[in-house]
């Protein structure tokens, strides 16, 4: 028995290690978005303005779509030539990928920056021009813009930490940016809102590109010493290798942000910017919770690759199934928060600061343990390059989500009906996609041993 437990914990160390490396990371991460938020009120003065600061960076997020799969397509290629080791190979992947990148944020930046200009951000914003001017809104706007696609390039090492099974370093630099903003609202004058804006929005540039630059320049000095990107090793050749899964995996990015990234403009759209405070209290609180099974798969995707290429189907499903029983744990911890959420945020935002809903935070528990089972099926399936039961299913849910919103906002009379529409729409592929993904699981197994025998 011990030399069997001896040898699992030898075959998945990486993966083991990798695990621990993220509960320790993303729990100081944790702590440190917790103590963000009362900082935020304290240094933006009001919920309307904080929540105006969420939605711009809700809404600029999606420029991360515009990528073309290109970090996550090179994230699927390179386990592969690492387990050969193929030198040439990894030096036309990850120039290729960065060539790329570099052409594509060149022309979003050139188009975006002209959008930007000529749109109404008091109205997309849902605040007064009184309070403040469409030109200031632009400004800020503009800058968190050019951050965003500075870290679309810099991002791709990531990918590249990922293929090396480095995913703690990546949980790492998650971290970093918010110690950044944390150390700058601490030291940072409050003044008037349009110098709070403005000045949050030079330091999220900054916080979010600087970790990311001297990780790049630590990868390659040390990791890949002399494959820096290089446009001596752009390969046509890996233009489709990247996209056939990149492709695939941006498409399936594009409606999950649907999904997941377009609460607080839709918040702010149909009940005002303050209501997003609200919504963001009852997210941290609900997903401490789901972070336990959240920071176990940050390895997974990438050694679920690995593992395919090795062949290792068996080890795969019993993977899956250890996660699939842990997201259904999630629940329970989720509703073991609800007795103590009043002495929570009377404690860390302060008393008065929410009115708490019992029913509010039921639909929180339900739909953050909803997001943790999305988190495992996409985690193992993306892992496989198996996308045919995502794509039609999350497609579905991006469709249905903005009107289904729109009714249960109408139907509820509160912002909650946001949430419980978010939920409803992922439901279908959640439930569904575990007994496609084990059959698939099981077809490639037996094709395994066909060809064996």
């Amino acid at each position: 028995m011990l030399k069997k437990i001896n040898n699992i914990l030898v075959n998945n160390m990486p993966v083991i290690k990798n695990m621990l490396g993220a509960f320790g990371v993303k729990g100081a991460s944790l702590v440190v978005s917790f103590i963000l938020l009362p900082l935020y009120i304290r240094f933006l003065h009001d919920k309307a303005t904080l929540g105006l600061w969420y939605t711009i960076l809700s809404v600029l997020s999606w420029v991360t779509l515009f990528d073309l799969g290109l970090g996550h397509g090179l994230r699927n290629r390179l386990p592969d030539a690492f387990e050969k080791r193929d030198i040439n190979q990894i030096r036309k992947l990850i120039s290729t990928t960065y060539v790329l990148m570099l052409c594509t944020a060149g022309i979003v930046l050139l188009i975006g920056e002209v959008i930007i200009t000529r749109l109404n951000w008091n109205s997309i914003f849902n605040v007064e021009d009184t309070v403040i001017s469409n030109g200031f809104l632009t400004e800020c706007v503009s800058l968190v813009f050019i951050g965003v696609i500075i870290n679309m390039i810099l991002k791709i090492v990531t990918s590249i930490l990922y293929a090396m099974q480095y995913s703690a370093i990546v949980n790492f630099l998650t971290l970093i940016p918010n110690i950044i903003i944390l150390i700058a609202l601490c030291v940072m004058p409050s003044r008037t809102v349009h110098f709070n804006l403005k000045a949050m929005s030079v330091v999220n540039v900054c916080a979010i590109n600087i970790p990311y630059l001297i990780c790049s320049w630590f990868v390659f000095k040390y990791f890949l010493k002399g494959n820096f990107p290089s446009f001596r090793f752009f390969a046509k050749e890996c233009i489709k290798d990247i996209f056939s899964i990149g492709i695939s995996l941006l498409w399936l990015q594009e409606v999950f942000m649907v999904i997941s990234s377009a609460n607080e403009l839709i918040i702010t759209r149909m009940t005002g910017p303050d209501h997003v405070v609200e919504y963001q209290i009852y997210n941290k609180i609900f997903k401490t919770a789901g972070m336990v099974v959240s920071l176990s798969l940050t390895p997974i995707w990438s050694a679920v690759t690995k593992a395919q290429a090795q062949k290792k189907f068996v080890w795969i499903r019993k993977v899956y199934e250890i996660f699939l029983a842990a997201s259904f744990m999630c629940i329970l911890l989720e509703l073991c928060i609800i007795p103590f959420l009043p002495w929570i945020i009377d404690v860390w935002i302060g008393p008065g600061a929410v009115e708490v809903h019992i029913g509010y935070a039921v639909v929180f528990s339900v739909s953050n343990a909803m997001m943790v089972l999305h988190s495992v099926n996409t985690a193992v399936g993306n892992g496989l390059s198996y996308f045919k039961v995502q794509m039609i299913w999350m497609t579905f849910a991006a469709f249905v989500f903005i009107p289904l919103s729109y009714c249960l906002v109408q139907l509820t009379g509160s912002w909650i009906g946001v949430v419980i529409a978010n939920t409803i729409s992922l439901m279908p592929y959640e439930f569904l996609a575990p007994a496609f993904t084990m059959r698939e699981l099981k077809r490639r197994q037996v094709k395994v041993s066909t060809l064996r025998t």
